[in-house]
């Protein structure tokens, strides 16, 4: 037998940030290129899901563990093999720094691959629009869609515990935007505590599909391989039971290994590893302890400023923390590097491991590491470094009363506020912390923070933020200023009870600025309008509008003068309301700024929908939507989509509206911004019922019940009408009748049901009769004749209420009236209702053949619109008049294949068959983008296709036939 071989650690070539190369010549243990052991099975997977993403399919895979068990090199793996199938990829490493980067980790990694995913022009365009996050997600989505159009993108986010904010929105909205792309989210995650920002998006992730992979550690025979590879050697039994502390974590089996190495206690021999005999670490740290006891002084000193700096960094960087010249710092990276610590990354320096960089890291002292974080403030203001990364040390290292930093995080916080309210609020948050109690800053900026924390919808805690600021006896400016902010982000996530109970506290303050007091009766006054109470939001609306003009506040005069609008249409005055909206309207147009960005424009289209002008109306809502997006109003994104859905439903165009109301709630769950989701489910469950999908219309139907038991406000009339459907057609009139019990009861006085749902008058007419509450028929009857009479041009209403007094007095005259004034409306599926009732007159008078007529005529119409239940229903009073006609099946229509497309979304597929994006597609339908991805996701369904290749395949052979 030989004499023991003991072995040592060392390096490639290495070129540090400065140019100084050395290289030990020996290689025996690389870290970062050790094997990868026991992940044969996730390695295997991996590849599958890389050749469907080669092909056009797109995914997500989540990769969990503890830190050092394998996820990183997981990745590398995955990304070995995705180039080999010539596949690009993007690689994203976050730091703890990341948290307050908003997306600056996903950005660099996007420019940094070959070929680039993002050139420095499209930067610079992502950049344009940092003023609203859900806009630059969006261009940001499209950009990688075009790529993904040319070649397969593999992402790869490393360390995502601890990504930042808008990159676990980004996660939430890109991943599943992108599924039909040739892009694979890889994204891989130490377990963390519950409520961060990246835990939940990821979490939303798996819950929406995406695969999980949880590496666990590794079996003993696994760790048996881990050691012979690693020390080339068989272990002996001595060795086993060293690596046995590893824990079965192969990062650290690792180092325990090269430890014993380094300090000469594991020999081979004859192929054999061996123990010799000494002191044994006990933990990783102290293992990490025993590797750098001999190293010297100035490399010990780098490995401490590294750790500090707490991401990749530059010598120059590290020397200037050190208080070290850069040349005298040549030898300690020399040194480091060869102790298989420090890895050169490019132009930087990195850590081997964030394991590494943690265990040095807790070995300083608690006053080393502030310190450190103080000079790295200075040290990181004179490199140019970024204020989101200064700040982070500053967090770290302020002391109370620290001016500086205090400016310094305001600064970082104004900055990200857009993009990240929730990461802003944080930063203020910790420099309220900091500011001295007397600070006459301090008002303003508890004003900011409940603003921040609101916007973000962390109501619960901008709301005790703000009755904790309250209580302190603020200014009345300060005051003002959070309960403003505060009311209308309440506003927005639809808890209208509670803005009217904030702005009754706020109003009644003596004191109150002007310009605060007309914002505040302005937001009042949209609240009230979901409390039912018509009569307050009109009197606030009109509050809002005259201390508007005096205080010179043209926003809230709109945003007033809007909300009267609305009490107008409810009360039945639809010229009136168009006016009121018109007016707004222009005010906002000439004005500009934030009286701009209330957008009246919304609130004159429903005005004109209701008043039968419906091709007007879905020209403003056009060029509002395309304005609304460049402003970056997230707030109104929900509304342009209820609002066109509501159209598209009074046009009959069931498909449409669906589609439409169902984009309008995804872009609800993305904003957080609640307050239409409830009439988003009342459309849908209306559509459903047409179509005849009552358990669909059950669903929607109840989630709006539960976002209205969660206290998000609605008009009772948002759901009213849907819920009396669902009932009826489950054959329970006495429910459906007590819903609407309320709605009888305010007759006449208010009309927001009719003026919404005109033929809702003559079917609670029938309903009331049939259930023998003749006063309400003869209410509701009454109600709508005073509602037509108000508005003698619109011809829905002038047609239903001579429909329903037809109906009372069984009158066929009336009917056939209702009929005429109906054809020359706009609301295909009101003139059907009222040829039905017109047929059954006719038939009880014996007029057999006008019946048919008027059934076969409904029956083209129901057929036009996909009214799938009404068309039966009228195809079985034709036959209880004897007639049988083939043609009159009833149309079911086809769930899969081509037949079961629509004409929307058959042009949808056909646009995106010829390479065009989202973005593109929707530019050349007049559609919003979100409405074009609800098409092609249905295409998608209805034609058993997952990507956008196998589509554009399944179109070509379509369009050869």
């Amino acid at each position: 037998m030989g004499p023991p071989c003991v072995l040592r650690v060392s390096s490639t070539p290495i070129t540090c940030g400065v140019g100084h190369e050395w290289c030990e010549g020996e290689a025996a243990i690389q870290l970062t290129k050790a094997p990868i052991v026991g992940r044969d099975e996730w390695l295997a997977d991996i590849a599958v899901t890389l050749t469907e993403v080669a092909q056009g399919k797109g995914g997500c895979v989540v990769v969990e563990g503890l830190a050092g068990v394998g996820k990183s090199r997981l990745l590398a793996a995955a990304a070995e093999q995705a180039v080999a199938k010539g596949m690009v990829v993007a690689e994203a490493r976050h730091t703890e720094l990341d948290r307050i980067a908003p997306l600056g980790a996903l950005l660099r990694a996007l420019r940094a691959t070959v070929p680039q995913v993002l050139d420095a022009d499209a930067v610079e365009a992502l950049s344009d629009l940092r003023g609203s996050r859900f806009y630059q997600l969006d261009r940001l989505g499209e950009l990688i869609e075009e790529f993904a159009g040319r070649q397969s993108l593999l992402v790869l986010l490393d360390d995502a515990q601890w990504a930042d904010e808008l990159t676990a929105l980004a996660l939430r909205t890109l991943v599943p935007a992108l599924r039909s792309s040739g892009v694979l989210w890889l994204i891989a995650r130490r377990p963390q505590p519950a409520g961060s920002h990246a835990g939940e998006a990821v979490d939303w992730l798996v819950s929406e599909g995406a695969r999980r992979l949880t590496l666990g550690p590794l079996p003993p025979a696994e760790v048996r391989r881990l050691c012979s590879l690693v020390l080339d050697a068989e272990p002996d039994p001595e060795v086993l039971l060293l690596a046995e502390r590893g824990g079965g974590n192969p990062f650290l089996v690792e180092q325990l290994l090269i430890t014993m190495v380094e300090d000469g206690r594991i020999a081979v021999r004859d192929g054999k590893a061996t123990v010799i005999e000494g002191e044994l670490p006990s933990t990783f740290v102290s293992a990490v302890d025993h590797r750098l006891r001999d190293l010297t002084p100035s490399a010990r000193r780098l490995l401490d400023v590294a750790s500090v700096l707490g991401r990749s960094f530059s010598l120059h960087e590290a020397a200037g923390l050190a208080g070290i010249p850069t040349a005298r710092m040549l030898t300690a990276v020399d040194e480091t590097t060869r102790a298989g610590i420090l890895v050169n990354s490019g132009a930087e320096l990195a850590f081997a491991h964030d394991l590494l960089r943690e265990a040095v890291y807790q070995s300083l002292s608690g006053a080393v590491r502030r310190a450190l974080h103080r000079e790295a403030t200075t040290v990181l203001r004179y490199e140019g470094r970024p204020v989101v990364e200064v700040v982070e040390h500053m967090i770290r290292s302020a002391r109370k009363g620290d001016r500086p930093a205090i400016d310094t995080m305001r600064e970082a916080a104004a900055d990200i506020a857009l993009r990240t309210p929730a990461t802003a609020a944080e930063l203020l948050v910790n420099a309220l912390d900091l500011m001295d109690p007397a600070d006459a800053d301090r008002p303003a900026l508890l004003a900011e923070v409940v603003r921040l924390l609101a916007a973000a919808g962390r109501l619960v805690q901008a709301r005790e933020l703000a009755d904790s600021a309250l209580r302190q006896g603020l200014d009345v400016e300060s005051e003002a200023a959070i309960l403003v902010g505060l009311a209308e982000a309440l506003k927005h996530a639809g808890e209208d009870s509670a803005v009217v109970e904030s702005t009754t506290a706020a109003l009644a303050r003596t004191g109150v600025p002007a310009a605060a007091r007309a914002q505040l009766l302005a937001v009042r006054s949209h609240a009230l309008l979901y409390v039912d109470d018509l009569a307050g939001a009109d009197e606030a609306g009109a509050e809002a509008v005259r201390v508007g003009t005096e205080a010179d506040e043209p926003a809230a005069v709109v945003f007033g003068a809007v909300a009267r609008s609305v009490v107008a249409r409810s009360s039945g005055y639809l010229d009136r309301s168009v006016e009121l909206a018109r007016d707004a309207t222009e005010l906002a147009e000439t004005s500009g700024g934030e009286a701009r960005w209330r957008h009246p424009a919304l609130w004159l289209g429903r005005a004109l929908v209701c008043a039968d002008r419906l091709q007007e109306a879905e020209a403003i809502y056009e060029r509002g939507r395309r304005e609304a997006e460049r402003a970056g109003t997230v707030w109104s994104q929900p509304l342009w989509h209820f609002y066109r859905a509501e159209l598209l439903l009074a046009s009959g165009r069931l498909d449409d509206a669906k589609a439409e109301a169902e984009a309008g709630l995804l872009v609800t769950e993305r904003t957080s911004a609640r307050a239409t989701a409830v009439g988003l489910y009342a459309i849908l469950a209306e559509v459903a019922l047409h179509r005849d999908e009552l358990p669909e219309a059950v669903e929607h139907v109840e989630r709006a019940k539960a976002l209205l038991a969660a206290g998000v406000g609605a008009m009772p009339e948002d759901l009213d009408w849907a819920v009396a459907l669902v009932h009826h057609t489950r054959g329970d009139p006495d429910a459906a009748i007590e819903v609407l019990r309320g709605d009888y009861e305010a007759l006449p006085g208010r009309f927001v049901l009719f003026v919404h749902h005109p033929t809702a008058a003559p079917w609670m007419v029938r309903l009331a009769q049939e259930s023998g509450h003749h006063d309400w028929a003869r209410e509701a009857v009454r109600a709508m004749d005073l509602l037509a009479r108000n508005n003698p041009a619109v011809a829905s209403l002038v047609g239903a209420a001579a429909q329903a007094e037809g109906l009372l007095r069984d009158d066929p005259a009336l009917l056939r009236s209702a009929v005429e004034v109906q054809r020359s409306g706009p609301r295909p599926l009101g003139l059907a209702s009222a040829m039905e009732d017109l047929a059954a007159a006719e038939h009880a008078a014996g007029r057999r053949p006008s019946a048919v007529s008027l059934l076969d005529e409904a029956l083209d119409v129901y057929a036009r619109c996909g009214a799938v239940r009404d068309h039966a229903r009228v195809l079985k009073a034709l036959r209880s008049l004897g007639v049988r006609r083939r043609t009159q099946a009833a149309p079911t229509p086809a769930r899969t294949g081509w037949a079961s497309l629509t004409e929307a979304e058959m042009r949808v597929a056909r646009l995106v068959a010829q390479g065009l994006s989202n973005r593109a597609a929707a530019e050349r339908l007049f559609l919003s983008p979100h409405t074009v991805d609800t098409h092609l996701r249905h295409a998608f369904a209805k034609l058993g296709v997952s990507s956008r290749v196998e589509l554009t395949r399944r179109v070509m052979e379509h369009e050869r036939q």
